[in-house]
């Protein structure tokens, strides 16, 4: 078990930053007045961001415990802290390609501005939360790509 272990070091790096990222993140993203404390927003709306900070912090802590803790499904837990991460990545594409059906948007007015990437001739704007996300979309396929058996 031990080389299988060290020769999966860099995948549960990885995915371990992520893991870090999704749960430290959004607290300083979402617990402030853009969001759990905005008063534009209904109360049962704040609840449930709230409610959505607190489960990736637990799901990332449940990732760290599985790609940390020696075990003897090691493989298994480096696999599946790797899937927590997906979930958290497809759901949020999920609710992105959804949200005509109940008139989502990607940030509010007075929210976090969007990324700006000067490109010859023009300012290309991109949503934080989805570069953020696209990022993580491929650090962690390639992390997976990484794990050897």
């Amino acid at each position: 078990m031990e080389t299988v272990f060290d020769q999966n070091f860099t995948p549960r790096l990885i995915i371990s930053l992520m893991a870090l990222a999704i749960a430290i993140g959004p607290i300083f993203a979402d617990f402030n007045k853009t969001h759990a404390t905005n008063p534009l927003w209904p109360p049962h709306a704040r609840f449930h961001v709230v409610w959505q900070v607190l489960l990736q912090v637990g799901s990332s802590i449940l990732a760290l415990v599985l790609l940390w803790r020696n075990s003897e499904d090691y493989l298994f837990h480096v696999y599946l802290a790797a899937a927590i991460i997906y979930v958290w990545i497809v759901t949020f594409y999920a609710t992105l390609f959804s949200m005509r059906l109940f008139d989502g948007a990607l940030r509010d007015v007075n929210g976090i501005e969007p990324f700006r990437f000067k490109l010859p001739g023009r300012v290309l704007e991109v949503d934080t939360n989805l570069f953020g996300v696209t990022v993580f979309t491929v650090l962690n396929t390639v992390a997976v790509l990484l794990i050897r058996s």
